[in-house]
């Protein structure tokens, strides 16, 4: 009566067994990852080489913004525009016909014209080499300077701002 059977005790010890061996897998693993890091396989051509797809990917966003522009247009690259809005700003004796319209719908709100052209600075800072290798560099810059000009002429002096 007062003898206990010992019965179960083998099957902690495989538990015990099979967490350590997860545990060492794992450190082996980390290890072997640190001695030899996976690398993505290479862009192909030479270092620095210009994939075509990214390349047509900016110049239609560039001529997005070609698009996108309100006033007398410059470079007519897009057939189908043609000025618009030259009279803005006319009734304060200023010139507020450049900017961008946001989203194709005759309106020129300043925030997101502002978001934009910090952007597009950023961009042309990080990218600008990149652009310029595909010829993008300088409409991007056009575009740049066309929403800062429009920003500028509605910020005639102090506490002063024209919106939309």
């Amino acid at each position: 009566m007062g003898r206990r059977k010992k019965s179960g005790g083998w099957c902690w010890w495989i538990l015990v067994l099979v967490v350590l061996a997860v545990i060492a897998a794992a450190i082996a693993v980390a290890i072997r990852m640190k001695i030899h890091p996976s690398r993505a396989p290479p862009v192909p051509g030479p270092p620095g080489a210009i994939v075509s797809k990214f390349s047509d990917a900016l110049k239609i966003a560039t001529q997005f913004f070609d698009i996108q522009k309100s006033g007398k247009l410059v470079n007519k690259n897009i057939t189908w525009r043609g000025d618009s809005a030259l009279k803005d700003g006319s009734q304060a004796n200023l010139d507020l016909s450049k900017g961008m319209y946001d989203a194709g719908d005759h309106m020129k709100f300043g925030f997101p014209m502002a978001f934009t052209a910090t952007i597009l600075s950023w961009a042309i800072l990080e990218y600008g080499d990149q652009m310029a290798a595909v010829n993008q560099l300088q409409p991007a810059q056009d575009s740049l300077k066309w929403i800062t000009d429009y920003l500028i002429n509605a910020h005639p002096s102090k506490n002063v701002l024209y919106i939309q």
